[in-house]
């Protein structure tokens, strides 16, 4: 169960329904999946049905039925069963869920098929993600057909689905007091992992030793593990946007990129940073850092409110693009290649995304009438310019050949501009030297 009050889940639940309508909105837990024959993946709540409701378990599906009179809000989970949690661990059961949850009605997802009709009735349309739990989607839509068919009934029945996530994906776009507190744990458990990683770094060590310290520090400081895929790319494996092989041996003279971030409440962190394998930049190496340094610098100064994550990509390529024709790797102008775009090949994605729940959360990036979302008090989003020049490519001068560089941060806007919410992690040329310096068991 979540550490969050339930009056949080409640507020939420209140805000959705005031954009339902006169419509029910059907929300899916996670869906248990398997890795191989009999062994199933950790098991991960569905990000929606953990923004409003906090509950951690498989096989449950949140009804919102606005229209029905016994009760507006109903949960389908799963019954106490002795042998079952002997086997897979506790469940919350049906008696006590209707408190500890703060939910109108209760019912075993075993009464699926005799109960969700009932809720589904005097409703005009359905709110529903189709691409969520398979099982529990296919169910229900089960259900709407068979309440389509009943013609000569008297009973409204949902005539229109409408997908959901775009709806609440809007809503967890501007994030409450506790959200807040959950990213900056995630933030502050990740910013420890990356100094640890910088301390412990050095050649001859393989990237899966890297990888295996920053998870444990994750683990070992109450976070749920990795929010994503840790990449930890020594030398020219940086120049591979989502390297996760993590397998080869860290060279004297490379860097070394790691983007990785933990998990903690179910919000994420993402943190990059590039660093030398042997604690001290080469000129070369110096002279790209700082041209991504400057472009983050700029991108935050984008960072307010009445901005938008555009007006931040747009200010870093600009800077990027320049170091780009500073080092020879481009020739002609800065405008013909901002037109062109000719410089993709070294400057492929975005500068940022939106973060939360999800380490890309699903929020929308244009509004209804297709402009950018503009930055309001309490959005929370990355930002993350980088270049990457690779070995094999002789367009690039000989000793710029294998660096690969990104550097990424998770920002919030506030009233008076934006917080850096992963600051503690070096990044000054300088400062990340002497982070190389440091012991790694001070970070343990």
């Amino acid at each position: 169960m979540s550490t969050l009050n339930n009056s949080v889940y409640l507020r939420r639940r209140e805000e959705l329904f005031s954009l339902l309508g006169d419509g029910v909105a059907l929300i899916p837990s996670g869906e248990e999946k398997i890795k191989s024959f009999d062994t199933g993946y950790p098991f991960r709540q569905d990000s929606n049905f953990n923004y409003l409701t906090g509950f951690d378990e498989p096989e449950s599906l949140l009804v919102l039925c606005p229209n029905n009179k016994e009760g507006k809000t109903a949960l389908f989970l799963r019954p106490k069963d002795k042998v079952a949690e002997m086997w897979e661990g506790r469940r919350l059961g049906l008696d006590k869920a209707k408190e500890a949850i703060g939910v109108d009605l209760v019912f075993s997802i075993h009464d699926l098929d005799k109960k969700l009709p009932k809720l589904l009735e005097n409703h005009s349309k359905v709110f529903l993600d189709l691409f969520s739990n398979k099982p529990l989607v296919d169910k229900s839509l089960e259900h709407l057909r068979s309440l389509s068919g009943r013609k000569r009934s008297k009973i409204v029945s949902p005539q229109k689905i409408v997908n959901l996530p775009p709806i609440i994906g809007m809503m967890r776009l501007k994030k409450d007091v506790e959200e807040i507190s959950l990213i900056r744990k995630a933030s502050a458990i990740s910013s420890n992992a990356h100094k640890a990683a910088m301390a412990f770094s050095s050649p001859g060590k393989n990237e899966y030793e890297v990888q295996a310290l920053m998870e444990y520090i994750f683990k070992k400081e109450g976070a749920q593990g990795s929010a994503y895929q840790s990449i930890v790319a020594g030398g020219n494996n940086a120049n591979i946007l989502h390297y996760i092989n993590n397998n080869e041996v860290l060279n004297n003279e490379d860097l070394l990129l790691i983007d990785a971030g933990c998990e903690f409440g179910l919000y994420a962190s993402d943190i990059t940073r590039t660093f030398p394998v042997n604690g001290s930049f080469s000129r070369a190496q110096k002279d790209v850092y700082h041209i991504v340094l400057e472009a983050q610098k700029k991108a935050m100064d984008e960072s307010k409110i009445g901005n938008t994550l555009t007006d931040n990509h747009d200010a870093a390529t600009k800077v990027l693009v320049q170091g780009l024709l500073d080092l020879k790797v481009l020739g002609g102008s800065l405008q013909e290649h901002l037109e062109k775009q000719s410089f993709k090949d070294y400057w492929p994605h975005g500068t940022g995304h939106w973060l939360g729940l999800d380490v890309h959360d699903n929020s929308p990036y244009i509004n209804e009438e297709k402009s950018d979302i503009k930055f309001e008090e309490g959005m929370v989003f990355t930002i993350e310019p980088g270049l990457y020049l690779a070995l094999e490519d002789e367009k690039v001068p000989q000793e710029l050949r294998g660096i690969g560089i990104r550097i990424e941060d998770d920002v919030l806007i506030t009233k008076e501009g934006h917080e850096v919410l992963t600051e503690d992690v070096p990044k000054e040329i300088e400062a990340v030297e002497e982070a190389c310096q440091k012991n790694y068991r001070d970070f343990l």
